[in-house]
């Protein structure tokens, strides 16, 4: 099992989703770029009830004036190379950054509350790359 696959539990909702485009342009040039092929990506979502996988499908496109590969863009969905929805980072961070709670409840609270389980250490890059980590605390 590669980095990007979530863990798929037998009782996990599978939502699927779509980014396939025939065309976009590029990010690089701006040209025109067909798609050349496609591929899946699955995310962990926040569930109620059970647990809630993100499968999506997107196209790969190359452009012909500079040839640059690129994706559909998933920005919107998650990070880069991420295996969490914004969502669950948003949730996990206002957890830490607006609650005060530490990262041992919070990740305690993500599995009980939505059924996502998330790492400390994700946790902790999380607040990391949020520019909170080492501020005083009691300090807003």
């Amino acid at each position: 099992m590669s980095r990007q696959e979530a863990i798929i539990l037998p009782f996990t909702r599978v939502e699927k989703r779509s980014r396939v485009y025939a065309t976009r342009r590029c990010p690089a040039c701006g040209a025109p770029s067909p798609q050349r092929s496609t591929g899946t990506r699955q995310l962990r979502d926040l569930g109620v009830g059970r647990p809630v996988a993100l499968e999506i499908h997107y196209s790969k496109h190359r452009c012909p004036r500079c040839q640059k590969y690129f994706n559909a863009p998933m920005d919107d969905l998650a990070e880069p190379g991420g295996l969490y929805t914004q969502r669950v980072r948003t949730t996990a961070l206002a957890k830490v950054l607006v609650d005060g709670l530490p990262l041992g409840t919070v990740q305690e609270q993500m599995l009980r509350e939505f059924y996502v389980h998330v790492p400390p250490t994700t946790l902790d890059r999380w607040v990391v790359e949020a520019g909170e980590k080492d501020r005083p605390e009691g300090v807003l």
